[in-house]
């Protein structure tokens, strides 16, 4: 027998570019923030995503926001109440809902205004939810979600949704899970149950099983990651925005070249090649010692320097994040 689900806003689907945990395509470095993995001390008040007059089925951006307002109160002691109807409306959510990684793509963009600078109005359409911001306004708001992005800085990526996967993430950050149909907090995972907040009353709640599952972080801005870190594998042949950055970070390094262009071709290769042998010593290829080295095998497995792997990106990260 098919069974249905009712949509509360939840539209399940990656984009290729989106980044996933435990992949080449990570997207953060791992870090347990919660040894227990239970944020139920920190959780904000509850918030209905509807009224008595329509929904605004803005699911995901209430989990999302969920998420962010329970790690802001488990690090600085405070609670604080975001504005929902913000991030729907700048993340374009439907009559059918958003996507995961849209709206925390958004939140990473345009940042987070209190309740009272965009407060939902008390009975509401869909509509009258997500109507046009008046652009005095707009620009108001914008403003004020650069001022959120000066002290915080926002990653995501997407998490299996095992549940070892689950109970080992959780303790880096709450998730934001979909059960079928409809996106909410999770806010403690154990062997049997996932605990999860709500945009529905009652707004503690516990299921089995869930569809997908994303993990967005914030972190104060003076212990955020230099921004040029790399956290994806690159390889001999690629080509886009991550190859600038590369060619940016090993400029940093000392490591420059003439061409600007963004293909990791043999020009490229040569500033990888010259950048892994500075932090292998040639004292090193002269030893068995070598063979110890995990640098040692990327960089023969992947000669000449066509791949920035995650031993090369280790030492340029350690680098960046010294300065």
């Amino acid at each position: 027998m098919k069974t249905e689900f009712k949509n509360f806003g939840a539209l399940v689907g990656w984009k290729i570019t989106d980044y996933h945990a435990n992949a080449k395509v990570g997207a953060l470095p791992y870090e347990i923030r919660q040894s227990d993995g239970n944020y139920k001390p920190f959780l904000p008040l509850g918030e209905w995503q509807r009224s008595d007059n329509g929904d605004s089925m803005s699911c995901v951006t209430f989990a999302e926001i969920n998420s962010v307002e329970t790690q802001e109160g488990q690090q600085t002691g405070q609670q604080i109440n975001y504005s929902d109807r913000w991030i729907a409306k700048m993340s374009g959510t439907t009559r059918e809902g958003n996507y995961l990684s849209t709206v925390a793509e958004t939140i990473r963009k345009v940042g987070l205004v209190l309740e009272s600078d965009y407060p939902a109005p008390l009975k509401y359409t869909w509509e009258e939810y997500h109507a046009t911001i008046p652009e005095r306004l707009k620009s108001q708001l914008e403003a004020k979600g650069k001022e959120w992005l000066n002290k915080w800085s926002v990653s995501y990526e997407s998490v299996a949704t095992d549940r070892t996967s689950l109970m080992k993430h959780i303790k880096h950050a709450p998730l934001i899970v979909i059960i079928p149909g409809h996106a909410v907090m999770n806010f403690y995972t154990t062997q049997d149950i996932i605990n999860y907040f709500d945009s529905y009353e009652p707004f503690l709640k516990q299921t089995t099983a869930i569809v997908s599952a994303l993990k967005l972080v914030i972190t104060p801005k003076e212990h955020a990651p230099d921004p040029d870190s790399l956290f994806t594998d690159i390889n001999y042949g690629d080509w886009g925005s991550q190859i600038a950055k590369l060619k940016r970070t090993l400029a940093r390094n000392g490591f420059t070249t003439e061409n600007k262009g963004e293909l990791y071709d043999d020009d490229c290769a040569r500033l990888v090649l010259n950048f892994q042998k500075a932090n292998f010593p040639d004292v090193w290829w002269k030893s068995l010692a070598a063979w110890t080295k995990p640098l040692f095998w990327e960089m023969i497995r992947n000669w000449p320097g066509k791949l920035v792997g995650v031993e090369t990106r280790k030492i340029i990260n350690n680098t960046l994040n010294k300065r």
